[in-house]
Formats: C-alpha cells, structure tokens, sequence
C-alpha cells in the first residue's frame, strides 16, 4: 500500500511538471510579441532601461531555472558522482529567481510610497534580510539525491530547509503587499493617477 502511494506520488509530480513546462511554452510563445515591442521601445540596446532588465533577468532566469531542474528530474543518466557536481545547480537558478522577483515588487513598492527614503530603507533591509535567509535554506542540508538516474537536491538533516525557504518567501510577500495597500488606499478612486496604478500594479507583479 505504501509503495502505490510512492508510485502514485512521483507520477502526479511528472504530470504536475509536464503540465508547468507546457504553460511555460504557451505563455513565452504568447508574449513574444510583446517583449520585441519593449525591446524596440529602448532608445538603445545598450541603454536600456531598469524596467527592460528586470523583466529580461526574470524572464530568462526562470526559463533557466525550470531546465535546470526539470533536465535533473527526468534525466536517467546520472551518476552520484555527476550528480555531486550538479545537484545545487537547480536550487541556485531558484534563489536566483526569487531575489529578481522581490527586487521588482521592493522598486514597484518603493514608487508607490513616492520613493519615501524610510519606507526604501525598511524595504532595502527587508530585502536583504529575506533574500539571506532564502539563500541559507536553499543550500543548507542539502545532499545529491540519484534516483533511476535522475539527479535532485534532498534534505539530509531534520531541519525543514524547504518549509523555511518559503516562509521567508511569504514575510516578505506579506509586507511588500501591506505597505503597498496602505499606500495605494491613500489615492482618490476616481483620480486619473489611480487608474494608472492598478495596471503597473499587475504588469510588474505578473511572474513569468
């Protein structure tokens, strides 16, 4: 019985990442157009601006991070020796990735408090704080798992590294998106400046 819930368990997660990386695809093809149209907006190629790197960085970091991690999960051909040189690639990309992402909700942030110097220096500390602890969880106890040739990160200790890794994740999601409401119930509903706020508010925080 315990082995069919085994058996059951990895292929709901194969299925679960065949169905991520298909979405994946579908949303990169759909939003090609729009990229080139930002990338011609520039006034170079060379001086773009800090909107355009943030969304190239998490653009292709998290495409990075899904091949790196799905490429170690439904490979067949990994050694322990191979896979000791390859098993904190994955958990990399992600710390990677998430760090782009709170940086683009902290600017996104900080330019609805008006670019307040106190709410940038709690948000700067906030950050720093956050992406520390991301980094700690992500890589501490983490041991080269080889299972039928795949290659994974596992936990070796009794410390929940994953659990922790998104609680520091979710605090950090938690203030950014008080302190943004609090800001942004200060505006008239009816002004045209609201009106713009709401948009940028789902475009910056849409992750690809």
């Amino acid at each position: 019985m315990e082995q069919r819930l085994v058996t059951d368990s990895v292929t709901s997660e194969k299925y679960l990442r065949i169905a991520s990386i298909s979405i994946a695809a579908y949303d990169y093809v759909l939003t090609l157009p729009a990229e080139w149209r930002f990338y011609r907006s520039q006034s170079s190629i060379f001086h773009i601006s800090l909107a355009c790197a943030l969304f190239i960085s998490i653009r292709y970091v998290s495409i990075m991070a899904m091949i790196v991690s799905n490429y170690g999960y439904f490979s067949t051909t990994y050694t322990q020796q191979a896979c000791q040189r390859y098993y904190l690639v994955a958990p990399i990309f992600k710390a990677i990735q998430t760090m782009i992402s709170q940086a683009i909700l902290g600017i996104r942030t900080f330019n609805i408090a008006r670019r307040d110097r106190r709410i940038g220096v709690v948000l700067a500390l906030l950050y720093l704080l956050s992406t520390s602890a991301e980094w700690f969880a992500d890589l501490f106890h983490g041991i080269p798992s080889v299972i039928n040739g795949n290659c994974t990160s596992a936990n070796a200790g009794k410390v929940l590294s994953t659990w922790f890794y998104y609680l520091a994740v979710i605090l950090f999601d938690v203030v950014i998106v008080t302190v943004s409401t609090m800001h942004l119930l200060r505006y008239n509903p009816l002004s045209t400046r609201c009106a713009f706020s709401f948009p940028s508010l789902w475009s910056l925080n849409h992750r690809y």
